[in-house]
């Protein structure tokens, strides 16, 4: 079967295209060591989604201990993310990364000398504290670039960061090979797999810090919350707030949801979120030629339109396959989204005032998985299993609106800027 030369011109067309739409016009080597840490973050992070829970499982916890755990990691991130956005103003990127490089490595010395549901539950304290942290990343990697590069430069460390994650989601068929070909019980295969995603993962803070080196940094000299880019700083984690709720509802329970209305296995849900990391990384891929076209606000507005109502059809699907259409949908259209606040985000905040807002928006987005839970398994049980797509939906709808309503001002200005 031939092709003409015109397809494959057409493809090479639309791979270019992808290209120049992520790469921005200007990538230095400080981005570049940056981006590195991304794809160790990624890598990493898609290995311990598959093998964590099994792993602490293994030492035969409970629900009520993982949960207790787990719980640890979200509790010190918030409780510590204001102080230490503050912190990272006044003394700057570069000391808050080795503060959170310790944090990590003794979180993972702790993590792999735990037998019981108190170790643990310190070992994911500790990573919070790193978490904490880490709110200078953001604005470490946006200080790399100018005006509109800032939406390309996210849409591409989105693109590589959850590309990376799909492909550390295999690591999961890693235990049973070793198991089953070298000799390993499977609790061996599961611990020598963590111990080399958490190096990878504190191999991603050498990267990080290395693209802090020769950064110039405006430090703040006060010490206050009372910011001067407070308004687009609240509009912005009050929308993302009520988004991340609205999401949080039925996404927070999604593997539970698809048990009781289909009875699918945990092969079925690996290949679910695999196909969804990749429509994920494509869409953040696409994000800023998007923007480019249409506007940054309107592919904001769109985007999380479209996906309130690919969750409002969930309800509504005959079979998994089908479910697995909306999700992946949702997923791509949803998270479009997310580099192009974080660039609107990022373009309105002062140099000094960078980490901290960053702190007060990563609470905003956190907030919601300590609230969405709970109200969506209590919707299940009273209301139905189906309510919390619904309502989540309503409500992505108003975030939607709110995005296109309130954010209209910076983000004409920004344009204007260029």
């Amino acid at each position: 079967m031939n092709h003409s030369p015109s397809f494959f011109n057409a493809i090479q067309r639309t791979g270019k295209g992808l290209i120049d739409d992520i790469k921005p016009s200007k990538l230095n080597h400080n981005a570049k060591y940056f981006l590195l840490g991304g794809l160790m973050n990624g890598i990493s992070n898609g290995v311990f989604n598959a093998v964590m829970m099994l792993y602490i499982a293994a030492y035969g916890l409970n629900a009520q201990g993982l949960g207790l755990i787990f719980m640890m990691n979200a509790l010190s991130t918030t409780i510590l993310m204001i102080p230490a956005g503050i912190l990272a103003d006044k003394i700057g990127k570069r000391p808050m990364i080795m503060i959170g490089t310790a944090a990590i490595i003794l979180a993972m010395v702790t993590f792999f000398l735990a037998n019981s549901v108190e170790t643990f539950a310190m070992s994911f304290l500790l990573i919070g504290v790193s978490n904490a942290a880490g709110t200078v990343y953001t604005p470490l990697y946006s200080s790399f670039f100018e005006g509109h590069d800032l939406a390309r430069a996210f849409s591409l460390y989105g693109f590589l960061n959850i590309a990376a994650m799909s492909l550390g989601s295999l690591g999961g068929f890693i235990p049973p090979h070793l198991a089953s070909s070298m000799g390993f019980t499977l609790f061996e295969a599961y611990r020598v797999t963590m111990i080399a995603a958490a190096l990878l993962f504190i191999l991603q803070n050498a990267f990080i810090y290395q693209s802090a080196l020769g950064v110039n940094e405006t430090l703040s000299k006060g010490f206050s919350l009372f910011l001067k880019s407070r308004r687009v700083v609240l509009k912005i984690c009050g929308i993302g707030l009520l988004a991340n709720i609205a999401g949080g509802l039925l996404f927070s329970l999604f593997p539970y949801y698809l048990y009781m209305k289909f009875g699918v296995n945990s092969a079925a849900l690996g290949t679910l979120f695999l196909v969804s990391n990749l429509a994920m990384a494509i869409s953040k891929g696409l994000a800023a030629g998007v923007a480019r076209r249409i506007g940054g606000l309107r592919s904001i507005t769109m985007g999380v339109a479209l996906s309130a109502f690919f969750v409002l059809l969930m309800p509504t699907s005959p079979g998994f396959g089908i479910m697995t259409v909306l999700y992946v949908l949702r997923s791509g259209t949803a998270f479009m989204s997310e580099p192009l606040i974080t660039s609107i985000f990022m373009r309105s905040i002062g140099e000094d005032e960078k980490s901290t807002a960053n702190s007060i928006r990563m609470i905003s987005m956190n907030g919601g998985g300590v609230v969405a839970p709970m109200l969506g398994g209590t919707m299940m049980e009273l209301l139905g299993l189906d309510s919390p797509a619904y309502l989540g939906g309503a409500l992505m709808l108003v975030a939607a609106a709110l995005y296109s309503l309130l954010l209209r001002n910076e983000a004409r200005l920004l344009e204007k800027k260029g």
